[in-house]
């Protein structure tokens, strides 16, 4: 990756980084019970990286147990 400037990146690596936000965001809804459904949002993703979206959904919704409670 060339640093922060995202703009200097690929377009599949561009892409991650939209999947990753959000995938954050839908998991960031379902820690505060808020509605969303997590199989509608994949199926408005690509469909090159729905499986991409499904494994960053699942290791955000694990790494919950690593972190600290308040």
């Amino acid at each position: 990756m060339s640093g922060l400037n995202l703009a200097a990146t690929t377009k599949e690596e561009q892409d991650k980084v939209a999947i990753d936000l959000v995938a954050s965001g839908v998991v960031y809804k379902e820690r505060l019970a808020m509605p969303v459904v997590a199989e509608l949002v994949v199926r408005e993703q690509p469909e090159h990286l729905r499986e991409y979206f499904r494994a960053r959904l699942e290791y955000l919704r694990n790494s919950r147990t690593r972190m600290p409670r308040n």
